[in-house]
């Protein structure tokens, strides 16, 4: 009976290789902190319309709010 023998390949050491891998590496992690950065930068368009219509909205609840608390205080 003969057994299969299943192929081992050694890991590369060609400098090429390691220099390719080490681009790729730092290529994802400058995406990776570029887009954390972007996402979470004062200057985001995205950002600023988001926060200007939230404060809207507040703004708006607390009006009705006030006005609740009055008809309450008015019954």
């Amino acid at each position: 009976m003969r057994f299969l023998s299943v192929p081992f390949y050694d890991f590369p050491s060609s400098p090429l290789l390691i220099i390719g891998a080490l681009g790729i590496i730092v290529a994802l992690a400058v995406f990776f902190l570029a887009y954390q950065r972007y996402f979470n930068s004062p200057l985001n368009k995205e950002i600023q319309i988001k926060k200007k219509a939230l404060l809207k909205e507040q703004k708006e609840l607390n009006q009705k709010l006030e006005k609740i608390e009055q008809d309450l205080k008015n019954l």
